[in-house]
């Protein structure tokens, strides 16, 4: 098969799947991003397998396409974590391989991914990442290097891994406080709330938040990294 084609598809795919997120799975929705219609083409093609169906301007999966759409964005948003959490990019520079890496990684590898990662709920941008088989069995397989902050002892240093939480109010605020994954923390009270220390700047916050910030002790952190590069 066409590798540019195959590649076309799951670009579609994913494209549908960000517009049912935005409740504007239409076709009118999909002209506004498909501006040269690339993939109308592709898209009656899905529509002729099966993969969608066309209900005058609406689009619905089908179980078929729903579940391949899931898989895609599921490992473009791994791939973001990923880069944002182990190699310490910056979000905005993830989008361009987390774009290749949707189309080439082998779905058990995904999973590995994602138990490293400790099943992370959201992409660095805040979207929700798709569950996979792993994290309805996360509590069995998940790495148990990585923590609730809420579970590290005071005076220990410890660097973000994760912000899990689904709430993009919750998200904003902790990014605004500068509580992004990769940040090097040290954790001073854990009652009434919860007082950390970044860099020269001491920041309270309650202590269901510090149970959505999943961190590593700097130690294991910084060998893990070493490790898996």
């Amino acid at each position: 098969m066409d590798l540019e084609t195959e590649r076309r598809r799951d670009e579609l795919l994913e494209m549908l799947w960000r517009l049912r997120e935005r409740q504007n799975l239409t076709l009118t929705g999909l002209r506004k991003y498909d501006t040269d219609a690339l993939y109308e083409h592709y898209l009656q093609e899905f529509a002729g397998t099966g993969i969608v169906r066309l209900e005058g301007d609406r689009i619905v999966f089908s179980k078929e396409g729903e579940g391949r759409a899931r898989n895609i964005v599921r490992r473009h948003r791994l791939a973001e974590r990923l880069l944002v959490d182990i190699l310490g990019k910056l979000p905005q520079e993830t989008e361009a391989v987390a774009c290749e890496f949707e189309h080439i990684v082998a779905p058990e590898l995904v999973d590995a991914i994602c138990t490293l990662l400790g099943h992370p709920m959201t992409c660095p941008h805040g979207q929700p990442i798709p569950e996979g088989l792993c994290c309805q069995k996360k509590q069995l397989t998940i790495d148990t290097v990585m923590v609730p902050l809420t579970q590290v002892a005071c005076g220990v240093r410890v660097k973000i891994a994760a912000i899990d939480t689904r709430d993009p109010r919750q998200l904003n605020r902790l990014l605004a406080m500068g509580l992004t994954p990769g940040t090097d923390l040290t954790l001073l009270q854990s009652k009434p709330a919860l007082v950390v220390q970044v860099e020269q700047r001491q920041i309270a916050f309650e202590e269901s938040i510090g149970h959505d910030i999943r961190v590593w002790p700097h130690a294991a952190s910084t060998s893990k990294q070493t490790h898996r590069l």
